[in-house]
């Protein structure tokens, strides 16, 4: 889901730009659109789900959508998983009700409270056996998460539509909010005034008008998340494309537009084309190819990548790409928990980044990154990880959620390089343990971990649980040993706390002139030092295709001239600091602190030239500090307040 919400002169400034595509997208819209409606939810998952599995839903619903209210019945048909089960629940919002609920054709009790239905079973459910549950049902839905299900209006004319992420499904119809069962196979049945024309899930079988009322069924036989169905209903204008697969086949986009916009939305027929083309190519073919992949418009400010038709506000190329993406990461492979939405939404805005690559201008791409890096630096703290999946604010937060999820897979894309990276995505998508089903963090990090044939706990540990990101500051100059060669000393500053020190590889560039050449510089501890050249060179550039989540403090170069002769002692009383500066680093340099009394307070090896010894910790007197350097060493008294 893309969260976007316009700005009207914005909008406007877009259209008048011939509908180019625009990697700053993005930062001309507002994160976090009406929050009204993103409400604190408290969303518990029914103990009593584990007890069946949905092996497939029918909804029959008739909507207007110029009223608030929906009528009908949902037939689901369950696979008992455990002997003499006797009640099994569904979730379905209090201020809806229930007419009556049938088993296997009987009519029979029930309670409905608290956002549940609890159904006694009437009958010994057998291990195995299926059985054929329908529920009637009528009412004015609620609005809670994005909206869930909503009436608005476009040019004056009614429209309805659902948005049921994360927690919003059971607003609107009886169903089993879950992230551990899809439903196997679907049918959606919409009726409304025959004006209009209803969008959906899946293939359309038919869409039939009798007398004043018109009814659409979409049929869908793939395995479907609760979240990810929906509908939508307006006085749409329809038409497909196609697009052909490698293999010679093609696969639909059927498209659902108003009228007021149908034109322009034909314009972009190639760029949408190209998209599906590319993701393709690059990972596996379109999922859901033999039923079809459509748009469908409605009022909110962005889109959801409703399985097989994303609901989307407009065309834009970001848009198109981010919702297009989540057919294979969302929908094929769904999260299993929403603690790991990055699952969903951080692969779906890098995929975009990779379309920005591959097939727009040269510009979009770097623009792109530097967008993405200069929200998740905005501020100093967040996890990716979601601690409190109740707040919908921060499961879709785009700073985290997005921007640094979808940043992660390029930094990993860094780490690994291009063709292990690539095919742990593809070896992901592949596996038939989370293929049309649902995927942990862990799973999908076991095969980063076998195609690149390492260990990610301490990345993950840093970037994905951990908070911020490093800002460097490197410093260079001729090797105290050999004055032919520079070394560099790289020093680390953590904007939060819960990281003590990020390890990374880090891309640096040597110019000389107009020719270059590229370092990769395995940083595993603070001021690291490291030998790039043995020639000369103007300067140095730190990440210059912006491969890291980090900030750059400064590049100092050390002059010959400026070498200290001996070792030096400099207390630093304003910041509590000791600094220790060496004429050269031999291998085995320590520095300790006696007290009064000549007790070693601290001992601590030199790893550096130029080492800053922190003094917060000791208590205010007098002090020696014993810097040994090989057979020489200097002896000072300092004075700590």
């Amino acid at each position: 889901m893309k969260k976007l919400f316009y700005l009207i002169l914005i909008f406007s400034f877009q259209l008048t730009r011939a509908q180019q595509p625009d990697p700053d997208f993005s930062e001309k819209m507002a994160f976090g659109e009406a929050r009204s409606f993103l409400k604190s939810a408290k969303f518990t998952e029914s103990t009593s789900y584990a007890l069946y599995d949905l092996v497939y839903q029918r909804l029959n619903l008739e909507v207007d959508p110029a009223v608030n209210y929906i009528s009908g019945s949902i037939l689901s048909r369950v696979k008992f998983l455990k002997e003499n089960i006797a009640e099994i629940h569904f979730d379905l919002a209090s201020e809806l009700i229930v007419d009556s609920i049938h088993f296997n054709l009987n009519r029979i009790n029930f309670l409905h409270q608290s956002n549940k239905i609890a159904i006694v079973i009437p009958e010994i459910a057998t291990k195995n056996s299926l059985s054929e549950i329908e529920i009637f049902y009528h009412g004015s839905p609620p609005q809670t998460g994005f909206g869930s299900f909503i009436i608005s209006k476009h040019q004056n004319i009614p429209v309805l539509w659902t948005l049921s992420e994360p927690y919003g499904a059971r607003d609107w119809w009886p169903c089993k909010e879950s992230l551990s069962d899809k439903i196997d196979s679907l049918d959606v049945f919409i009726t409304s005034p025959s004006q209009y024309k209803a969008a959906s899930n899946g293939k359309l079988a038919s869409d039939l008008v009798s007398g004043e009322k018109r009814t659409a069924h979409w049929k869908h036989r793939y395995p479907i998340a609760t979240y990810l169905v929906a509908i939508a209903v307006t006085n749409y204008e329809t038409y497909s494309e196609f697009v052909e697969t490698p293999d010679g086949k093609k696969i639909e986009i059927l498209n659902y537009f108003y009228p007021e916009y149908v034109e322009i939305a034909k314009t972009k027929a190639n760029e949408t084309s190209g998209i599906m083309k590319y993701f393709n190519s690059r990972f596996i073919t379109y999922p859901f190819a033999d039923e079809k992949y459509g748009h469908a418009q409605f009022g909110w400010g962005g889109g959801m990548e409703h399985q097989t038709m994303s609901f989307m506000n407009n065309l834009n190329f970001e848009l198109v790409a981010h919702e297009m993406a989540h057919q294979w990461f969302g929908n094929y492979i769904t999260l299993a928990s929403w603690h790991d939405i990055w699952l969903n939404e951080g692969f779906a805005t890098y995929l975009t980044g990779l379309a920005f690559e591959n097939l727009l201008d040269s510009t979009a791409w770097p623009r792109w990154k530097d967008i993405q890096i200069r929200r998740i630096i905005s501020s100093s703290g967040g996890s990716v990880y979601v601690a409190d999946t109740a707040s919908v604010n921060r499961l879709f937060n785009d700073r985290l959620s997005y921007s640094k999820g979808g940043y992660l897979l390029h930094m990993l894309r860094w780490e690994m390089g291009d063709e292990r990276f690539f095919s742990g995505m593809k070896n992901y998508l592949e596996d038939p343990t989370v293929a049309n089903g649902f995927a942990t963090h862990n799973k999908f990090v076991k095969h980063l971990e076998t195609a690149a044939d390492t260990s990610f706990t301490e990345f993950f540990n840093d970037w994905y649980y951990g908070e911020g990101y490093p800002t460097y500051t490197f410093t260079y100059f001729p090797d105290p040993l050999n004055p032919a060669k520079q070394k560099l000393r790289v020093h680390q500053v953590q904007s939060h706390l819960s990281v003590s020190f990020f390890e990374a590889n880090l891309p640096l560039r040597l110019w000389n002139g107009d020719k270059y050449k590229d370092l990769r510089l395995h940083h595993t501890s603070q001021d690291q030092e490291f030998t790039i050249s043995d020639q000369p060179f103007d300067k140095i550039e730190f990440d210059p295709d912006k491969w890291l989540i980090a900030k750059l403090d400064k590049i100092t170069a050390v002059n010959p001239e400026m070498i200290v002769p001996e070792i030096q002692i400099i207390p630093d009383p304003a910041q509590h600091k000791i600094r220790i500066v060496l004429p050269e680093l031999k291998g085995n340099e320590t520095v300790k602190l006696f007290d009064g009394l000549g007790k070693i307070v601290m001992t601590q090896k030199l790893k550096s030239t130029d080492s800053l010894i922190d003094a917060g910790s000791l208590v205010s007197g007098l002090y020696l500090v014993k810097v040994q350097s090989g057979q020489t060493q200097k002896i000072e008294k300092i004075v700590v307040n």
